[in-house]
């Protein structure tokens, strides 16, 4: 019988992951919830949790089963395709647990919904169960990736197929009363997922100049990959992640010489705020190379406080990207200093976020909470 969930464990990156890649690719799945987090302390013991963890046994068998354990206790399970004798049986096993408890809804405690149709309401979930009772989610408590975990998540990378980590992530063109078109694909690879496979149980944030230079080992494959040919034959407008060495890499410059001038004119690099202050030497020269070839640039920003302070004209570059949080709402960008035009939404997976982009007048949001209608609609 499976042993209730470690405490402090928090699989929230891993499953919004998950739910991005299904939005995105279209790719069907099914998940299951159960919110452990709304039973009542008297049914929420050790061996009732274990049991209730044992509940989901049946589906745990269903194609391509995977399981998250959210900070507050919830548990997600995704699978593809039906699977309705073992869900049928996961809903009965819930039911019966606690059917003796009357102020206990069984019903309540569990939720079944479609990919990516209901991602958003699955998204809503899985972050309302990376906190619990409204405090931050408690501290990452498995061990820290160390130098020979590094070494060995290297070694493997280097003989990986990384293709089956990589990600797009629309970007979403939304002008006023008009439907949303997609400007431009994010090529990502999943750090969550590599790490779940090539470094299992490790911690890849918990020592930050290590998570560097696994980025930067990331960063590396990431272009040796969009350099393939089965990659170049059906690539379309995309950005990518790159540091200013990165764009002065020899990687790179081979992406260069295998992407048609057209498609160059339609691909955005989009650097890192850090990076770019840290050697403005090293971005000036990095920026004109790129400029020359005809890449459009882009600069990601930490935090709204950095609009005024890095704006987009004195830099150089075509976009700035900040990121949605509860803090920017009470920003304005233009008194910031910021042209709305000029700025993409990104991690706008609440609808807050998207009704403040379109108050302020931006265009370009990557996230959930865009829905594009059908061609037709």
């Amino acid at each position: 019988m499976p042993e209730a969930a470690p405490g402090g464990r928090d699989d929230t990156a891993a499953l919004i992951a998950r739910i991005a890649s299904s939005a995105a690719s279209g790719v069907a799945r099914r998940a299951f919830v159960l919110r452990l987090s709304q039973l009542p302390p008297r049914m929420a013991r050790p061996h009732h949790l274990r049991l209730a963890r044992a509940a989901l046994d049946p589906l745990r068998g269903a194609d391509r089963a995977e399981s998250f354990d959210l900070a507050n206790g919830d548990i997600a399970l995704l699978w593809r395709g039906r699977a309705e004798g073992p869900l049928r049986a996961a809903l009965a096993a819930v039911g019966e647990l606690f059917a003796g408890d009357a102020a206990t809804d069984p019903r309540a405690l569990s939720c079944v919904l479609d990919l990516p149709a209901q991602a958003d309401a699955l998204l809503a979930l899985a972050r309302a169960g990376a906190t619990a009772g409204g405090t931050p989610a408690a501290a990452d408590t498995r061990p820290v990736l160390d130098e020979a975990d590094l070494a060995r998540l290297e070694a493997a990378l280097a003989h990986a197929d990384v293709a089956r980590f990589a990600r797009r992530r629309p970007v979403w063109s939304l002008a006023a009363e008009r439907r949303a078109r997609l400007a431009w694909e994010k090529r990502v690879l999943s750090v969550g997922e590599i790490v779940a496979e090539l470094a299992p149980g490790r911690n890849c944030r918990g020592a930050p100049w290590l998570f560097r230079r696994l980025c930067a080992t990331l960063e590396r494959r990431m272009l040796v990959l969009l350099a393939t040919p089965g990659e170049l034959l059906r690539a379309g407008p995309f950005a990518i992640d790159l540091s200013v060495a990165g764009v002065l890499s020899r990687d790179f410059l081979r992406l260069d010489a295998a992407l048609p001038a057209a498609l160059r004119r339609r691909v955005l690099l989009e650097l890192r705020a850090p990076d770019v202050l840290a050697d403005p030497a090293a971005f000036t020269f990095a920026r004109g190379f790129a400029r020359a070839r005809g890449y459009r640039l882009a600069l990601h920003l930490a935090d709204a406080a950095l609009l005024d302070t890095l704006p987009a004209e004195r830099l150089g570059v075509d976009l700035l990207r900040i990121d949605w949080t509860d803090r920017l709402a009470a920003t304005d960008p233009e008194r910031a200093g910021a042209d709305p035009s000029r700025l993409v939404l990104g991690r706008a997976d609440d609808p807050r976020a998207l009704a403040w982009g379109r108050l302020h007048g931006v265009r370009l949001f990557q996230g959930m909470a865009v829905r594009p209608e059908p061609a037709g609609g």
